[in-house]
């Protein structure tokens, strides 16, 4: 793939004596916004953890499987880490499904810690930036819509606004890759449409690749050209989201598929039906 800045090799894992993902292998060009679909436990979390160097892949019975690049970095290979992989993640911004704030923190501070990997660790570990560093985190917050609450605790804010300060701490980061797990999954709809657009406009206006989980398959249509489904750690399908059929759908989620469509675009009892009737 031309200008490919995520590249996954054969990627298997294996929790205790469970296998979750099989010789995973894929490929995400430069300024694509891509969905990440399946069911629970298909394993698109596991995936994604693995991209940021969260989580070691099994070593590798071939020296040419398991290895995952990232905007050119090896963030692992062989089952082990890559030694720079702190100063690879600061490329990588990581939206976390349940927000990942420190609660006791202002929204201001939580936004600031996106410059971590890129300063000193000293000056992280005493929280101190720069007034060009504040300026950016500013910036940020006010391109998601919460400059205003700027000085208050994490923790009081609801879980759409929560989100939203997460994107703007990869924003402050200056992040080249966005990976999302789940980003709306606990969020109303207009707190998730509003996720989503940021999202889409980072995509959009930053050229920034982002990679989405979502269980919603409507918001992928909506915002997403490409579609990866993941079934019991396998890729089932790989490719437009608009020929993602609903046949498909149903082979990927069985009998879970009511749970994937939202009221975006229509009733999911008749979805359903459509689905026994495929």
């Amino acid at each position: 793939m031309q200008d490919c800045v995520i590249r996954v090799s054969e990627l298997n894992k294996t929790f205790g004596a469970k296998q979750v993902l099989f010789d995973l292998s894929l490929d995400i060009a430069r300024g694509e916004m891509v969905a990440l679909i399946g069911s629970s436990g298909s394993g698109k979390s596991t995936l994604l953890r693995h991209l940021s160097g969260l989580t070691r892949a099994d070593h590798p019975k071939q020296d040419e499987s398991g290895h995952i690049h990232v905007m050119g970095d090896v963030i692992q290979q062989h089952g082990r880490l890559s030694r720079n992989v702190r100063r690879h993640r600061s490329k990588i911004g990581y939206v976390f499904q349940q927000f990942n704030l420190v609660g006791r923190l202002s929204v201001m501070e939580n936004v600031l810690l996106g410059h971590l990997g890129r300063i000193p660790r000293w000056r992280g570990a005493c929280r101190l930036f720069s007034e060009s560093e504040k300026k950016a985190a500013m910036t940020s917050l006010t391109r998601v819509g919460m400059a205003e609450f700027c000085d208050r605790r994490a923790s009081t804010l609801s879980g759409g606004q929560q989100q939203r300060v997460a994107i703007a701490r990869a924003l402050t980061q200056r992040a080249e890759v966005i990976l999302a797990d789940e980003p709306i999954a606990s969020l109303d709809p207009e707190s998730a449409k509003n996720v989503m657009d940021i999202l889409a406009d980072i995509n959009a206006t930053d050229k920034t690749t982002v990679l989405v989980s979502l269980h919603q398959i409507d918001y992928a249509r909506e915002y997403c050209p490409r579609t990866v489904a993941l079934k019991k750690g396998r890729i089932h399908y790989n490719g437009a989201t608009h020929s993602l059929c609903d046949s498909r759908l149903a082979q990927i989620y069985g009998a879970e598929v009511a749970e994937i469509v939202t009221p975006l675009h229509g009733d999911p009892a008749t979805f359903v039906r459509q689905m026994a009737m495929a």
